[in-house]
């Protein structure tokens, strides 16, 4: 008898003599085994069939739904774009014959210019917030400036209303600070945009704290408020408040929310009523705080004047933006649309540092970074429209020195030329 034999034992007690007797059952019970081995694993297989069935049937769940939430942004985008979109060449139309007052007419497509900016940003945000696409870059910035910033973007919409905007900079006048600078800015001007869209009469205020290592954003305005029922969910996409008739798809909130995750941060609304308005708040990690006399990383833009840029870009209209936005920072600016004139530029100009679009018509610029790093050992700068991450590790590894995201604005396109003249002194 060993580990692979049963038996059965009997004992047989006679008057003379007593037996022991084994009987082999090694064979019934492997038999037995294998089938109670066999019942084991049919159980097994049943519950974990019955497990993929139900996470198949979430999955479907969820497909059904992101396919409906698919569904609802196209309906929105061909309404939501389609919308502005007509206001602009319809007004176009009328100052091409000079059939409507000038100053109405850019005001109208200005104002509808820049629906269709911040609703393309959000709705490229929104893509990028679902496949995990935005990393964290951290950049210094004067609060003061920042503050500014923001208050010159919304002072058109907010005159328009005749609405005061409070953004009080007296004690942040030496502030820095250390932040995502893009990602909260966007969210920022999402409150600030919601705030002047809300709000019929009175106030908008922006204001800053530095509290146990957080930095707080709060954004008050005396507007129509969100609903009770409504404030728990105004932060879920798709979601807005619709008390009067202005635009909007209701994935800003929504966005901004995602926004503030990824960087650390939180968004919430601390208060609201149709009586006071309502009060949101962004709080973010903070970093140090400094004197802006002592910290040498502020440059002075005076430093650049004489240097030149070659632009590259094949659309006109990109290329007169980019003079008029860099037309106070000092610089000699030359303009090519397509490598053949630059080349040529290159040659018979001293330039400095190069900005170029990445599709120009039938070439694209990798095919000559290379050669101008190589006879001329300048930077080459890339304009991009919102990359993700790895794009921009791929555009670097192919020799850009930098990645500047459209849409391009003065506060984000003159200091990374600036950064980057600096490098190469």
């Amino acid at each position: 008898i060993n580990s692979t034999h049963v038996c059965n034992i009997y004992f047989l007690k006679f008057p003379k003599e007593s037996y022991i007797i084994l009987i082999d059952k090694s064979e019934i019970f492997q038999i037995t085994q294998k089938y109670q081995q066999f019942a084991h694993e049919d159980n097994i297989s049943k519950n974990k069939f019955k497990r993929l069935v139900e996470q198949l049937k979430a999955t479907q769940e969820q497909l059904e739904l992101a396919n409906q939430e698919k569904a609802t942004l196209i309906a929105m985008l061909s309404h939501e774009l389609g919308t502005p979109l007509t206001s602009i060449l319809g007004y176009c139309e009328l100052l091409l014959k000079q059939d409507i007052e000038l100053e109405k007419g850019l005001n109208t497509i200005n104002r509808n210019a820049k629906y269709l900016k911040n609703m393309i940003e959000n709705t490229l945000l929104f893509g990028r917030s679902e496949a995990g696409g935005i990393k964290i870059n951290y950049e210094t910035v004067i609060l003061s400036e920042l503050f500014l910033n923001l208050k010159s973007t919304l002072l058109p919409e907010a005159q328009n209303k005749n609405l005061i905007l409070d953004f009080d900079i007296t004690d942040i006048k030496n502030t820095i600070i250390s932040i995502d600078l893009t990602r909260t800015k966007q969210i920022l001007i999402n409150l600030l945009n919601n705030a002047v869209k809300y709000t019929e009469q009175g106030s908008i205020s922006l204001s800053f704290k530095h509290v146990d290592g957080k930095y707080i954003f709060s954004v008050a305005d005396t507007g129509l408020g969100v609903p009770k029922e409504m404030q728990e969910s105004i932060f879920n996409p798709w979601k807005r408040v619709n008390a009067n008739n202005e635009k909007g798809a209701g994935i800003g909130l929504f966005i901004s929310q995602k926004l503030a995750q990824v960087i650390g941060g939180r968004l919430q609304l601390i208060h609201s009523s149709a009586q006071t308005g309502s009060v949101f708040q962004l709080i973010v990690p903070a970093g140090e705080i400094v004197d802006t006399k002592s910290n040498s990383q502020i440059i002075e833009h005076n430093s650049i004047k004489g240097s030149s840029l070659l632009v590259i870009d094949d659309d006109e209209d990109i290329l007169d933006l980019i003079e008029l936005l860099l037309s106070e920072s000092g610089l000699q600016i030359y303009t090519a649309f397509d490598y053949a004139t630059a080349s040529q530029t290159l040659s018979s100009e001293k330039i400095d540092i190069v900005l170029t679009d990445y599709h120009l018509g039938t070439e694209n610029a990798s095919t000559f970074i290379d050669i101008i790093k190589q006879d001329y050992a300048i930077p080459v700068l890339l304009m991009s429209a919102i990359p993700t991450q790895s794009i921009i590790k791929k555009y670097k590894s192919q020799g850009f020195a930098d990645v500047i995201i459209k849409p391009l604005d003065s506060d984000t396109l003159l200091p990374n030329i600036i950064k980057n003249l600096k490098n190469i002194e």
